[in-house]
């Protein structure tokens, strides 16, 4: 167990550094001059880096048992500050998902991941064969459809992915198969009713545009990133066009550090620099797999399974989404893409995960 930790542990650490160098080697060619190109950046990555490494201490050194029973303090703490966002944050791409601290933009909804996850752990473990019944089933989805809405409101993506999660872990549980006749006709309504939603007029064009984003239509508009990205990674070839020499990170792919970053590892490392990105993921899978099946703390099972079957989640999601298989969902590549809230999360995931896993070997 002692070599899975430090290999898990490993390849958490070589794809944040690695995710840090490619963020830097794209935001580097969009501005104006040498000195912005490097100290800002620079400071902006080192706050994102220290503020993971902090956070994901402080999830290692955590106390679980005060962690879940701290659970429904969270869950009503997370419901007030998606509230507040959605009323005095900050708008970015048409979207109000961040409130300014000034050295950093504090996205909420990336630590309502976290928050779901727990409280589902929390009530599971409590409830124990309990969540087969559909009145305690019913008190569950509630809180969770709470955490949803206020979310997908401004961000389909990330309530699309705590949804996901929280349909897989109540199945987990022991949620009764036939329930999901009942849950996924309302599921789906919610869904289209927030598509078609007045004001988010490019959630339609999105769905409209994923067969064929390169088409007139949509090319030069909503369609653009998937476009670019498709053709980016035509370009990377075999072994990709080398470190640093991406065109299409330039001028062509808006916003390529986030959302998009796969196809410029893509562009530049080509199709053997991609797989090795992709295995490294699904060796964390496997780990996070194996780390599950070794649980013996029920809490500490429902929570590990909860994040990792997140993870695989968002992964997939993301890949499916830059070669065009899937609708832009606006998810990030976990540990690459730049952003301080989604890495501080992904980091204290992976700090908890590692807390229940060495907790319990110890014994």
């Amino acid at each position: 167990m002692e070599k899975a930790v430090k290999l898990y542990f490993s390849i958490f650490f070589l794809l944040v550094v690695f995710g840090m160098v490619m963020v830097f080697n794209i935001k580097m060619f969009k501005v104006p001059s040498a000195e912005a190109a490097l100290w800002p950046q620079i400071r902006g990555l080192v706050v994102n880096f220290a503020f993971a490494g902090i956070a994901f201490i402080g999830a290692y050194l955590v106390n679980l048992s005060w962690l879940k029973n701290s659970s429904r303090y969270f869950v009503l703490l997370m419901i007030l500050l998606l509230g507040v966002t959605l009323i005095i944050g900050t708008k970015r791409n048409g979207s109000t998902r961040w409130i300014d601290l000034g050295f950093m933009m504090l996205q909420p909804s990336e630590f309502a991941k976290i928050v779901a996850v727990i409280y589902l752990s929390e009530v599971m473990t409590k409830k124990g064969e309990r969540v087969q019944l559909l009145k305690d089933l019913f008190s569950i989805v509630l809180v969770v459809v709470a955490i949803v809405v206020l979310i997908a409101v401004e961000d389909l993506g990330t309530a699309s992915i705590i949804c996901g999660t929280a349909m897989l872990m109540l199945l987990l549980g022991g949620m009764r198969k036939k329930y999901l006749l009942y849950i996924s006709p309302l599921a789906i309504a919610a869904f289209c009713v927030l598509v078609f939603m007045p004001g988010k007029d490019y959630r339609v064009g999105r769905l409209q545009s994923f067969i064929d984003p390169c088409s007139v239509e949509y090319r030069d508009n909503i369609g653009l990133q998937q476009c670019r990205a498709q053709v980016a990674l035509s370009i990377g070839g075999t072994t990709g066009v080398g470190f640093g020499n991406s065109t299409e990170k330039i001028m062509n792919l808006p916003e390529a550090q986030t959302d998009f970053i796969f196809p410029i590892i893509g562009e530049e490392f080509g199709f053997i620099g991609s797989l090795v990105m992709i295995l490294l993921f699904m060796a964390m899978f496997g780990i996070g797999t194996y780390f599950v099946l070794h649980l013996h703390e029920t809490f500490n099972f429902y929570m590990v399974a909860g994040f990792v079957l997140m993870l695989v989640m968002q992964v997939l999601i993301n890949l499916l989404v830059v070669s065009s298989f899937f609708p832009n969902k606006g998810v990030p590549l976990p540990f690459i893409s730049y952003g301080g809230s989604a890495l501080a999360s992904y980091s204290i995931r992976v700090g908890l995960i590692l807390k229940a896993v060495t907790s319990e070997s110890r014994r």
